[in-house]
């Protein structure tokens, strides 16, 4: 083989490689990481969002959701979150790879310091 066709064949792999590797760690949202962001604020306010590319972009979302009244939040990737509340503003969250387990942790969170814990926000960002 001449030295053009071996290099070539060599950058070949190489960006055939790359690619792959691109797209392996791509979540289902199209990007890297997939960003989402839960919140919950006073007098019932809460926000949501979900499969952004950046962080930034997934809080913004979020808290424009909840006509900027939210004062806990939190911000995930490429998993589920929730955030659940008791009647004396208690709170826990929880992330995971399924609605279910994110919204048992944050309800388990709650419950050290309240009895009456309800989820009151969650996404999937994956």
């Amino acid at each position: 083989m001449n030295g053009r066709l071996k290099h070539s064949l060599f950058a070949l792999a190489v960006l055939t490689g790359l690619a792959g590797a691109q797209a392996a760690s791509a979540g289902s949202c199209g990007y890297t990481y997939c960003w989402g962001a839960v919140m919950i604020g006073p007098n019932g306010a809460w926000g949501y969002s979900h499969s952004w590319s950046t962080e930034q972009q997934a809080y913004d979302a979020a808290m424009e959701g909840c006509k900027y009244d939210c004062t806990e939040y939190r911000t995930f990737a490429n998993a589920c979150a929730a955030l659940a509340q008791g009647s004396n503003g208690y709170w826990g969250w929880g992330q995971a790879q399924s609605r279910p387990e994110a919204e048992a942790t944050a309800l388990s969170y709650c419950a050290q310091g309240a009895y009456d814990c309800q989820v009151r926000v969650w996404a999937c960002s994956q």
